[in-house]
């Protein structure tokens, strides 16, 4: 039956249709329904797809895949001494007080040692520093050493006394590595790390001035290394002395490097004079190491344009007096002055030395000789009627004044040993002389003192005064021997 709806009726049945297609969910059920079952089907397939995905991930464990978040810098720890730069090593290192702790410190690790082995600094470290040294090797004079009554016994081999500033063990500085020798070695100089040594002379050779220069060598205690010099026959002149110099390369403080590779040795001889007839003069004959090496006479130098410097005749007038301010002297006999030789460039000169009461008696080894000061200058040490005195010489001019005086029966009145009326009634004896201290005896017996010539005081119990002679430090190596690391392109940690 069909059933006849009116015109308002059909009106408002299409409107209330409107306002519910107009409402989402009979919107979404319609759009649905009229999508194909193929896409259905796949849709469904994707959904099935994402949720075993996520059963895969819980069964083993995995989170979700999300947008990653800034990792936080954890924060900066603490630093160390293996962050310190090598230009802020460098400063360190040059403030370190001897060349013994910078040998302490290049064994800490590689990259210190690198840093220590470079050459500028190594240069830079020795014009701030002094040579560190070792210890002294003593001479034995056997013209004063007592043998009998010393304890323990000396002998007349030399001695070494290691510094109370450096812990050094002395078996380190034995000088038993030496080649043998029937007579045995005498000390002749030192200089640096090194010694020079000459073999013992015996009988009348022994006392004679001779124009034969015994067979020499050159050692380096701290290292155990020597080198034996064979010496000319015939030097064409008598010997006034053997010494060791510097060699050719500067070590950084105005000096010349002193090593088993760097050094000479100058014989320095009395010869006829070439144009004053009943005179002499003085000729220095150089060794260098090396293959370009060996002997050779120098021109007879003289640093003065008046020619070849001139002498007595008589040989025995001639004694050595020291070495100071890179100088050796010779009192040469003659009142006022003496024979100075630099030591830099190998020249003669006679030097004036006019004092009141420096030449007012004989001039020789036992009362004469020349130190270096504490400014480098070099003073005059005079021993007259039981007087030491110390001479310096006055700033800008040529004048020589007395800087200090003891008189040595008043000094050392009280000492243990002395013998009151019987010692000084003569005058006293320099036995040896050093930069620091003169060591002296009466000559009624041999009677050891010293003079130190700081302070001018006087004392018996030190260790030094047991060996009459002549002492000579004995520095550590310059520069030390360095193993620098190889690998200076990137930087290693310490190991």
């Amino acid at each position: 039956m069909r059933i006849k709806l009116s015109q308002t009726l059909r009106s408002m049945l299409k409107r209330h249709l409107a306002h519910l297609w107009r409402t989402p969910f009979l919107k979404a059920h319609c759009c649905r329904s009229k999508t194909p079952s193929h896409r259905r089907s796949s849709h469904r397939e994707g959904e099935s797809a994402s949720m075993a995905t996520q059963r895969r991930r819980r069964r083993r464990g995995d989170k979700p895949k999300s947008k990653a978040a800034p990792r936080r810098q954890p924060p900066p720890g603490p630093t160390d001494v293996h962050d310190v730069p090598d230009h802020l090593l460098d400063l360190i290192f040059l403030r370190l007080h001897s060349s013994a702790c910078l040998l302490r410190a290049a064994a800490t690790c590689t990259r210190w040692r690198r840093v220590v082995a470079d050459a500028g600094f190594l240069s830079r470290f020795r014009s701030l520093h002094p040579p560190c040294i070792a210890g002294h090797y003593h001479a034995v004079d056997p013209d004063w050493a007592d043998y009998r009554s010393s304890s323990p016994p000396i002998t007349d081999t030399p001695v070494f006394l290691p510094s109370s500033s450096l812990t050094a063990d002395s078996r380190r500085f034995s000088l038993d590595f030496l080649p043998h020798s029937d007579s045995g070695w005498n000390l002749a100089d030192g200089r640096g790390s090194l010694l020079l040594l000459f073999k013992k002379r015996t009988g009348w050779a022994a006392r004679a001035r001779s124009r034969c220069l015994s067979d020499l060598v050159v050692c380096e205690p701290p290292t155990r290394r020597c080198q034996g010099i064979l010496c000319p026959r015939d030097l064409g002149g008598v010997l006034l002395g053997v010494f060791l110099l510097g060699g050719d390369r500067n070590d950084g403080s105005g000096g010349r490097i002193v090593g088993m590779s760097s050094f000479r040795v100058v014989a320095v001889l009395h010869d006829y004079h070439t144009s004053e007839p009943g005179r002499g003069m003085p000729v220095a004959c150089v060794f260098s190491p090396g293959s370009d090496g060996g002997w050779r006479f120098l021109p007879s130098a003289s640093a003065s344009t008046d020619g070849d410097v001139s002498l007595p005749d008589a040989v025995d007038s001639i004694t050595f007096a020291g070495r100071a301010n890179g100088s050796l002297y010779w009192v040469i006999g003659e009142d006022g002055a003496m024979l100075a030789l630099d030591e830099a460039t190998v020249e003669f000169s006679r030097v004036q030395v006019l004092a009141d009461g420096m030449w007012e008696s004989n001039v020789d080894r036992w009362s004469f000789r020349v130190v270096g000061g504490e400014d480098g200058a070099p003073r005059v040490v005079r021993l007259v009627s039981n007087e030491l005195k110390v001479f310096a010489r006055l700033p800008g001019g040529d004048e020589w004044v007395v800087e200090k005086l003891v008189r040595l029966p008043e000094a050392t009145r009280g000492l243990p040993g002395r013998k009151e009326h019987w010692y000084f009634r003569r005058n006293a004896m320099i036995v040896a002389a050093h930069d620091a201290y003169i060591l002296v005896t009466p000559q009624e017996k041999t009677w050891l003192f010293s003079v130190e010539l700081e302070t001018m005081e006087v004392e018996r119990r030190h260790e030094r005064n047991r060996y009459p002679g002549a002492a000579f430090p004995c520095e550590l190596p310059w520069p030390p021997a360095l193993e620098a690391c190889a690998d200076h392109g990137r930087r290693r940690r310490c190991r």
